[in-house]
């Protein structure tokens, strides 16, 4: 009987063996890389130029990333990025690896989030040639570097900046901005042919003073599909090129969308113009649903010759918010005030805003009676404004920004947002 009990136990310890072994079997014993040189990667590279620094930046897509690599590195949440650093200068320079993701992954914990895919040579093959492949720190006197950083995921355009120390007597840094299309993820604007949207005969061009008497015949609210039912207000006016609408936003950490343009889509989205938005960005908070989203329409409108964007911040509250679905059990923040709000104070904290103006064009729905929008959202206002935001393509110090007396309102003596 002793023996009987002593067999079990070791048939389940081979058993396991056994699988354990056929699991390693299965595991890649090497991974395959390809060289950078057959990939298009460098040859898209953008290039910037300080001084005796000159730097290049290219983000591969998703398959090029598994190629280069040998591991699925955008399904793990790491998007690497390519640099290549000349210094052709007399002082040695430092590269600051948190200027371009202040979360970057370092190379072993590349390997080790990847460990499993691979046999132990496999695994220790693939923390050495990650470590090989990674962006140098220093860059000597007339030396080049290039390498990888390994970021944090960000479909669409890629924005970074990239901080260059000089190291001699005297410290001082340049800061190289860049702004990347990564293959493989279309945003929503980039299918908008923004100079069909209205004949040149239909915009109206007017200077600041023009602008603050048309702002009282844009209407107050979207609309949904069918024009008849009113949506949400559209409370934010931005006047931007639309390239500096883009950066200002990324460098703020919005996020371009790609949404499926389906019937769900158009039966769920707002109007505005007789049109679905004509660019989305998001800004989501970590580990939960909880995200705000701004909805954007070109004015037929230009202010000093610069384009007029319609807009409104919508905050969907602990549950999973998708434009393009049905609104079925999404909750949205009813105060939409606190929406326009944030982007004032997002975009002059990111410095990129130069001017900001409230007018009372909006319109005022108090609290004790909310109204509904034609998703059946209750919604009020704090107050009857909207803000107007003059928004700048490259950083302007939270100082510098000016506040045009349209109108006060509460406690808004200070020149801060």
């Amino acid at each position: 009987m002793t023996t009987g009990y002593l067999v079990q136990p070791l048939s389940r310890i081979a058993v396991l063996a056994l699988a354990a072994a056929l699991l390693a079997s299965c595991s890649i014993a090497t991974p395959r890389h390809e060289p950078l040189e057959s990939l298009a990667l460098t040859e898209r590279a953008k290039e910037q130029v300080q001084g005796p620094v000159r730097v290049r930046a290219a983000v591969p897509a998703a398959d090029e990333a598994k190629r280069l690599f040998g591991i699925p590195l955008y399904d793990a949440g790491i998007q690497p990025v390519w640099l290549e650093v000349a210094n052709q200068g007399d002082q040695r320079m430092r590269l600051t690896l948190t200027s371009i993701d202040p979360k970057y992954f370092p190379p072993f914990e590349v390997a080790y989030m990847h460990r499993k895919r691979f046999s132990k040579e496999g695994w220790q093959e693939l923390e050495a040639w990650l470590h090989e492949n990674a962006l140098p720190r220093q860059i000597g006197p007339g030396e080049t570097v290039s390498g990888f950083v390994f970021t944090n995921l960000h479909r669409g355009t890629k924005a970074f900046n990239v901080d260059i120390f000089d190291t001699g007597g005297d410290i001082a840094y340049r800061t190289f901005s860049f702004f990347l299309e990564v293959p493989g993820f279309v945003p929503d604007h980039a299918s908008v042919d923004f100079s069909a949207l209205y004949p040149p005969d239909a915009i109206a061009d007017v200077d600041t003073d023009g602008l603050r008497d048309l702002l009282d015949t844009v209407p107050c609210c979207t609309v949904d599909r069918s024009g008849e039912r009113q949506g949400r207000p559209a409370n934010v006016f931005i006047v931007a090129e639309g390239k500096a609408l883009l950066r200002a936003l990324l460098r703020a950490g919005w996020s371009e969308t790609a949404y499926q343009r389906d019937e769900d889509y158009l039966d769920a989205a707002e109007y505005f113009y007789g049109r679905v938005p004509d660019a989305i960005f998001r800004k989501g908070r970590d580990r939960t649903t909880e995200r705000l989203e701004l909805t954007l329409w070109v004015a037929p409108v230009r202010v000093s010759g610069k384009p007029l964007w319609v807009g409104q911040v919508r905050h969907a509250i602990g549950r999973f918010f998708e434009l393009g679905e049905r609104f079925f059990g999404v909750n949205l923040d009813p105060d939409v005030t606190e929406g326009r709000n944030y982007l004032l104070q997002d975009l002059w904290y990111s410095q990129s805003l130069e001017h900001w103006a409230w007018s009372d064009s909006g319109i005022e729905v108090p609290r004790a009676a909310p109204v509904t929008d034609f998703a059946g959202k209750p919604w009020f206002t704090v107050d009857p404004y909207r803000v107007v935001l003059w928004v700048s393509e490259r950083p302007v110090a939270m100082s510098r920004g000016t506040r045009i007396d349209w109108h006060r309102m509460g406690m808004d003596e200070e020149a801060t947002p």
